[in-house]
């Protein structure tokens, strides 16, 4: 299990990148440009906890803001929202590598199939689900089909690519 935990976290490098490089290539293509002000209050909150983000933050920033208000006890500024959003997102993704490849690593199941299954479950359980629910993010309503299938479209490409690289890397390096 630690070679497939180890595989993951090398993997989901690959993941991460593909799933950057989903959101800068293929998701402009498919978004819809009447989404609407991303500044607007907002009214789609379905957590029992209320709305935890600010308007127009991303999950991720938000809960790179909650980190650093609980360690320095300030509001970070506007570069250092970005850093924190995009260290959260990394750190999601390298974490969830790490369970793709434990989950996969004993009967080598780790392929892009089984890893664009594993990113639509993260999609669907965490995007779709939890984060709605901990109020980081709007709930369903308050997005475009174009957003939610955008958001798949990403997880699919982690998924893919991490599987692809913990199944490449499962060939080249050493079983012992």
């Amino acid at each position: 299990m630690y070679r497939g935990v180890v595989l993951g976290l090398t993997g989901s490098v690959l993941g991460v990148l593909a799933m950057g490089q989903y959101w800068t290539k293929v998701a402009p293509l498919l978004s819809d440009s009447s989404q609407g002000d991303d500044d607007a209050p907002d009214q789609n909150v379905i957590s029992p906890l209320g709305q935890q983000h600010e308007p127009g933050e991303s999950s991720t920033a938000a809960l790179g803001r909650f980190a650093y208000q609980a360690v320095t006890g300030k509001t970070p500024g506007k570069e250092t929202r970005a850093a924190l959003s995009e260290a959260v997102h990394w750190g999601f993704g390298v974490l969830s590598g790490a369970a793709f490849g434990a989950i996969t690593a004993r009967q080598q199941k780790a392929n892009p199939l089984t890893g664009a299954a594993f990113g639509a479950a993260m999609w669907a359980v965490f995007d779709e689900g939890m984060v709605p629910l901990l109020g980081l993010q709007d709930g369903p309503a308050a997005s475009p089909v174009s957003g939610h299938l955008n958001r798949l479209g990403a997880h699919l490409s982690y998924g893919a690519a991490l599987g692809l690289g913990v199944w490449a890397l499962g060939r080249v390096l050493p079983k012992d």
